[in-house]
């Protein structure tokens, strides 16, 4: 996502400067152009103002979304690192910070990743920043999006799809280069300031129909079995206990588990009336995935 925006607002003629961790092997993706990279860490303030000197906008992408193995990530990073990027944007005089949240804050059942970034964003709201905040649904493109790549791995490797609560769960799958177009619709947008914006997909779905499609695009039809929520949460509680008996690191947590059975199809009304945002249906995405094409020729 951010490679994406960061190139888009180069060729749009933005001067752009991309702040990444030491070491992030992402940057060398975007050297070139009018595209500037600094190394810095939005979880230590002092490495922040050279960042930010001059800049006008702020896109704020940086989080933590699986961390299994150490939770505290979450706080340290999407919230106490929010709170250190805005504090910084502030002194050095950006007009608007805009921050990409989650859909998940919205959850009735919420986890330590929902909580972190509604964490945040009381953190930009309290800034006194002019700001914008984006609630992204479930993010997919080929090759991309951490959680969506993790779903899709498991429809390739399973023999039987197991589905929590049979996958009624309905979600709103929203296509990177469709966040990107909404992203470019916000910095300095009158009608976008002090709003907290959905950014979901073109249609919703279950989750059920979400995996038979992307099966049915794969070639690889397969069984779909749901399981009820009791199994489920006793192999969450079984697998923590494991995990923490021996260091592990199940992918199958309690954020998995909230993530996998409550809906997260909201509307995006609000968008497409004040920014245009007119996301693709997922069916109509699917098609971009080609390399899950790949599949046939490359078997798990």
């Amino acid at each position: 996502m951010g490679r994406r925006l960061a190139a888009a607002l180069a060729e749009r003629g933005h001067r752009v400067r991309v702040l990444c961790l030491p070491g992030d092997p992402a940057a060398a993706s975007l050297q070139g152009g009018d595209i500037e990279i600094v190394r810095a860490d939005i979880t230590k303030r002092e490495t922040l103002p050279a960042a930010l000197d001059g800049v006008e906008t702020v896109f704020h992408l940086a989080a933590v979304l699986l961390s299994p193995g150490n939770p505290q990530a979450f706080q340290a990073v999407n919230a106490d690192g929010t709170r250190n990027l805005a504090e910084a944007a502030k002194t050095a005089g950006a007009k608007h910070f805009i921050y990409v949240s989650s859909i998940s804050v919205e959850y009735p059942r919420s986890n330590a990743y929902a909580r972190s970034k509604l964490r945040g964003e009381e953190w930009v709201k309290a800034s006194g920043l002019a700001y914008t905040i984006v609630r992204p649904s479930l993010a997919y493109e080929d090759g991309g999006a951490i959680e969506f790549l993790g779903f899709v791995d498991h429809l390739r490797r399973a023999p039987v799809i197991l589905l929590p609560q049979g996958g009624r769960a309905l979600k709103s799958p929203v296509h990177i280069e469709d966040l990107v177009a909404g992203f470019l619709a916000l910095p300095r947008n009158p009608l976008a300031l002090g709003k907290t914006y959905v950014f979901s997909g073109g249609d919703a779905l279950s989750l059920r129909e979400m995996a038979r499609s992307l099966l049915a695009y794969m070639g690889r039809p397969k069984p779909i079995v749901g399981v009820p929520a009791w199994i489920c949460l006793l192999g969450v509680a079984a697998l923590w206990a494991r995990d923490k008996a021996t260091g592990g690191k199940t992918a199958f947590t309690w954020q998995t588990y909230t993530g996998l059975v409550q809906d997260a199809a909201p509307s995006h009304q609000a968008a497409e009336r004040d920014l245009g945002f007119r996301p693709r249906p997922f069916r109509e995405g699917l098609a971009t995935l080609v390399s899950l094409r790949d599949c046939l020729k490359n078997p798990p």
